[in-house]
């Protein structure tokens, strides 16, 4: 299931020596559409689809991706630098009661990102 989003926050949390320690949530249209949790001194839970209300409506199932605390820094600095955006994760079976566990997941682009091109400055390479 890939959900694009327009908006994210960060929140980094104070006083935590294991578990949670940062959230990236993410918004489309001003709705909630999933995050990506960053862990502190363990490894990361399972990433997992949230639908507390059911399945029946897509727009009331959640993306949640767990991350280490290490790869908030570089997650961000993505996200400053390019877009549209999407999240992205594969279930690893039938969607039944609150959540579905993922095998797999993504951060990305939802199209190409081109590459800004400069003129090459000959006098700067002879110097």
């Amino acid at each position: 299931m890939q959900k694009a989003f327009d908006r994210y926050s960060v929140e980094v949390w104070a006083s935590v020596a294991q578990g949670v320690a940062a959230q990236i949530l993410f918004d489309e249209a001003q709705s909630f559409v999933g995050r990506i949790d960053f862990y502190r001194g363990q490894n990361p839970a399972v990433s997992y689809l949230w639908h507390p209300n059911g399945t029946s409506d897509p727009t009331q199932i959640y993306i949640v991706l767990a991350m280490s605390l290490d790869l908030l820094d570089p997650v961000i600095d993505l996200l400053q630098h390019g877009g549209p955006w999407a999240v992205e994760l594969w279930p690893s079976g039938p969607l039944t009661g609150a959540f579905t566990d993922g095998y797999g997941g993504v951060l990305m682009t939802t199209l190409d990102i081109t590459v800004p091109a400069t003129a090459l400055n000959i006098r700067a390479i002879r110097a």
